[in-house]
């Protein structure tokens, strides 16, 4: 479990967002001798901006400006307008952490939280992301704040803030562009040596959009995934201990990683409120996020929040229903069913072996003129359904062939409209496949160019469609739903599926060296517009398509599971591999493995044949002698 973070985000049990400036150590040390006692050995933290650096405007005569000073018209000790107080007290806590064995990592501009903004008193009104002067003073807060306690060794890495692109309206991507370098450079010209994190909350990566993946990528050193059961990433349409709910976390660990190039990290979850799901199921829902994290990369798991605020009468928490029982310890500081999960897991966690990097699959490709979460989401869950590891690219960033991770899949969900893919993104594709990869395209509205010798079918026109069934040549079925139906021929492809009326759906045509398939519905959407879609074994399977087409994948795994409620990790080892199957649903399943012939299996935790909700079994494959 080397360098994996397991904790949670932190406010003190008595006071909530006003810890600073209600501050009590004795407190504190209760609370994190708590947290310890459940396997806690990590806390992110927030230094409310309001607190540590109270500036306030003083006006003269007729409204004009005269100068600043602090909050309770004090003079500052220096330009950086902190509170001297305050920093003492961020030291003192950082003695504490210490004490009980945990690392922090701080979100410098906390001025967002939960709801409510918390700004200097010169701020407010302003565009905190915009406005010089907001700029300004972040500036000078992040080099005064850095310098004063980077000496501190209970400090692991540094971060932007809590989910800064919720700090004000963002006009462009320019501006968020901006706003991240400006504090990242701050941050780091004060203290070089640590990593300083997104923060951020809800990026995405298609054209039009402000907060890009892409951009943090490039300006921090890991992006920060926060998918809670919430609308924003697609989260609160099945229970939370069940598939899709469960795997849509390791999904945006894989989009955000594999866009931007670095790693993530699962840094806040939670499940809002009992009314949401009951406590033995949020344990679920951690337990599986935790493993899974584990398993596929991600860098730790932080559960929102430590402590519950049941009682506390200010905003947010006056405000929200959301906000108030979060805790992963109860009022009197006792673990919940979370807390007792965390417990648990860390203690499973430190007897594993140290994972190597899992195997990378195929490439999802996310193509233009469509909102790419998704197709990404749903693409990555069918994918570990049908037992594929992807990452994840944009189409806008495939400039030439070398820009395309080599791999023997290619998935490219959703084209919609008269451009889905530029043309060097589409040609390295088609270069993949002449060269030997298998390259798949579900289909919305979108067209592409070469039709009949890329896919082998003639189209006679389409029009306008909408639900019917796709049946194979097994006799085998699956509802389906049109966008455009197109009208089609084989002019050399083989039809795999076709529609109620005979038409073409799903069909394969050598290309090269390789193979092109095309799938003439938008899967994928259809998916994600269905809330259930994924949840239990006794829905229809479509994770078969994923299967077709990676079938040169699979043949190579040493290990499969027929199981598409259970998800598996490989890790190369000199000597072979360790899996890890993941069960996503809230019951017990057999995860059906088969080993390939040559190779042998060893148990090293749990049972392949009976993994338990939501929990794991992890096995060791070496070559057979």
């Amino acid at each position: 479990m080397k360098n994996y973070y397991m904790g949670v985000n932190y406010w003190d049990s008595t006071s909530g967002t006003d810890m600073w400036v209600n501050f009590d150590e004795a407190v504190i040390d209760a609370d994190l001798a708590a947290l310890e006692a459940i396997g806690v050995d990590t806390l992110r933290i927030f230094p409310n901006w309001r607190d540590f650096q109270p500036v306030m405007n003083v006006y003269g005569w007729g409204g004009n400006f005269m100068e600043h000073r602090l909050k309770g018209e004090r003079f500052p000790e220096d330009t950086f307008f902190l509170d001297p107080v305050m920093i003492e007290r961020f030291l003192t806590f950082c003695d504490l952490a210490q004490k009980h064995g945990m690392k922090l990592v701080v979100g410098v501009v906390t001025g967002w939280m939960s709801g409510r903004l918390f700004v200097p008193p010169a701020l407010e009104g302003k565009n905190i992301i915009t406005d010089p002067e907001a700029l300004m003073w972040q500036t000078r807060f992040c080099h005064g704040f850095v310098r004063a306690v980077k000496h501190h060794p209970a400090i692991d890495a540094w971060e932007l803030g809590n989910e800064c692109n919720c700090l004000g309206h963002t006009p462009t991507r320019y501006a968020a562009y901006v706003w991240t370098s400006t504090i990242r450079s701050a941050i780091s010209l004060e203290d070089p040596d640590r990593p300083v994190y997104s923060g951020m909350h809800g990026l995405a990566s298609e054209t039009g959009m402000q907060w890009m993946v892409q951009d943090q990528g490039e300006l921090t050193d890991m992006l920060t995934c926060h998918p809670y059961p919430s609308p924003t990433v697609g989260g609160d349409v099945t229970p939370a201990n069940r598939l899709r709910c469960t795997m849509i976390p390791t999904a945006q660990l894989a989009y955000y990683s594999g866009i931007s190039g670095r790693p993530a990290m699962i840094e806040e979850q939670g499940t809002f409120s009992d009314m949401l799901i009951n406590r033995e199921g949020a344990a679920d829902f951690m337990r599986v996020n935790l493993l899974s994290g584990w398993a596929n990369g991600s860098r730790g798991y932080l559960w929102w929040c430590g402590m519950e605020h049941l009682k506390l009468s200010h905003p947010p928490y006056s405000w929200s229903m959301i906000e108030r029982e979060l805790g992963i310890l109860d009022i009197d500081r006792n673990p919940k069913p979370v807390g007792r999960t965390m417990k648990e897991i860390s203690a499973v966690l430190s007897t594993m072996p140290e994972l190597p990097e899992k195997q990378i699959d195929g490439v999802c490709v996310l193509p233009r003129d469509t909102k790419h979460w998704p197709s990404a989401a749903p693409a990555y869950i069918l994918a570990k359904q049908a037992g594929i590891e992807l990452t994840m690219r944009t189409a806008d960033q495939i400039h030439r062939t070398a820009d395309l991770p080599d791999a023997p899949l290619y998935i490219v969900p959703t084209l919609t409209g008269w451009a889905p893919l530029h043309k060097e993104a589409y040609d390295a594709l088609l270069e993949k496949a002449n060269n030997g990869a298998t390259v798949y395209f579900s289909v919305a509205t979108g067209f592409i160019t070469e039709c009949e010798k890329v896919t082998g079918m003639r189209s006679n026109g389409m029009y306008n469609a909408g639900g019917d069934t796709m049946t194979f040549t097994d006799g085998s079925s699956l509802p389906m739903c049109y966008q455009k139906k197109f009208l089609l021929e084989s002019v050399g492809a083989e039809v795999l599926a076709r529609d109620s009326y005979g038409n073409p759906v799903f069909t394969k045509n050598s290309f090269g060296k390789g193979t092109v398939y095309m799938l003439y519905f938008p899967m994928e959407q259809m998916m994600w517009n269905n809330a259930l879609a994924f949840t239990g074994k006794e829905k229809p399977d479509y994770s078969r398509i994923y299967r077709i087409i990676g079938e040169d994948v699979l043949k190579n795994h040493p290990i499969d599971s027929a199981n598409n409620q259970v998800g598996m990790t490989l890790h190369p080892t000199d000597t072979g591999y360790y899996a890890v199957l993941v069960n996503y649903d809230n019951m017990t399943h057999d995860a059906e493995v088969s080993v390939a012939d040559g190779w042998t299996m060893e148990p090293v935790y749990g049972d392949v044949t009976s993994i338990g909700k939501c929990n794991m079994a992890v096995v060791k494959l070496s070559r057979a002698e």
